[in-house]
């Protein structure tokens, strides 16, 4: 816009000089003068609309002059405002730096941390794995005290079903009345004579006894006794052993029992026949309590030396009726 108008100007300077020189000039006609100041009033009239359209056009672009400067301005603005941003860029990015480099130092850090703590790892699966052998060694020892403490439970289990049948054994029998302990028998019998008959000493006895004893078993008896015989001649003194033997003890009922007496009888008439004797008997007894029991018995007594004129042996059948009481810790008898 500036180069045109320069142009203008120019040729406006042109012209005038043009003008005064054919004005200075003497060899110019007057027609030639007015035609030439004709043709110069028609340039400046071209030249004044030139002007105007100048003008007109200096005022658009004077109005463009000004929209481009407030362009210009508000750019300007925007130029500001983006060149605050790039140093707020910058210095985020010069904090972004340092952040940076704070970081790569910490991550070399890291690093650092990281190889030894996988060197600590290495070293802990080393020894995980020496573990794990232990372990499986020692699973294979468990699995054989397993197999171990199979064989003993089995062992075990037996001994306790051994032991849980001993025990109930052990209760039945403790259920069962007490077997043994003291026992006091005390009989009374009475017998005729069997084969040749003497006045004194062989027609007839009658007599009591005691015997202090002790139960063994179920089966047997055996203790010490004493009595007192009275004969058709006389008295007699037994001092004896006796025993008593039940072969098929029942737990209610009657009970048989075999009796065998044996020992020494003294004649207080003559101290000096003093004779032996056997007592055999078969008999059956009755529990008439916990503590008594009663027993009738019928067998022969057999005395090896009568003092009698003869001096014979002599023989009796015999009834005899006994009682038994057992002492406070003695047998139960079975009713």
């Amino acid at each position: 816009m500036k180069r045109h108008f320069i142009n203008i100007i120019l040729r406006a300077i042109l012209l005038g000089m043009a003008a005064v020189t054919m004005l200075l000039s003497p060899s110019c006609k007057s027609n030639e003068l007015k035609d030439q100041i004709l043709v110069l009033t028609q340039q400046r009239v071209l030249m004044a609309n030139e002007r105007d359209s100048l003008f007109r056009l200096l005022e658009a672009r004077q109005v463009e002059y000004d929209t481009l400067t407030a362009s210009y301005n508000a750019l300007s603005e925007s130029n500001r405002e983006l060149l605050q941003r790039i140093r707020n860029l910058q210095a985020g990015y010069s904090a972004r730096g340092a952040q940076i480099k704070k970081a790569e130092s910490e991550k070399v850090e890291l690093n650092g941390i990281i190889a030894a703590q996988a060197r600590k790892n290495d070293s802990l699966v080393s020894e995980i794995s020496d573990r794990e052998d232990r372990i499986a060694v020692l699973n294979q020892v468990i699995e054989s005290k397993k197999a171990e403490n199979s064989d003993l439970a089995e062992v075990i289990r037996k001994k306790d079903s051994r032991i849980e049948a001993d025990s109930l054994k052990e209760v039945a029998r403790l259920r069962q009345p007490k077997e043994n302990g003291f026992v006091n028998i005390f009989g009374f019998s009475g017998g005729f004579g069997l084969g040749a008959r003497v006045p004194e000493y062989n027609a007839r006895v009658i007599g009591f006894d005691n015997i202090f004893g002790y139960q063994v078993d179920r089966h047997f008896l055996g203790g010490v006794g004493i009595g007192l015989r009275a004969y058709n001649g006389g008295l007699g003194i037994p001092l004896f052993l006796g025993f008593r033997y039940s072969p098929v003890p029942r737990s209610t009922g009657l009970n048989p029992f075999i009796a065998a007496d044996g020992g020494l009888e003294f004649f207080p008439e003559s101290m000096k026949n003093t004779s032996i004797f056997i007592q055999p008997a078969l008999g059956l007894q009755k529990a008439l309590g916990p503590k008594t029991s009663l027993k009738i018995s019928v067998g022969s007594l057999t005395v090896g030396k009568m003092p009698n004129s003869n001096k014979s042996r002599a023989t009796f059948l015999t009834v005899k009726g006994a009682v038994s009481f057992s002492g406070k810790n003695g047998p139960l008898f079975r009713q």
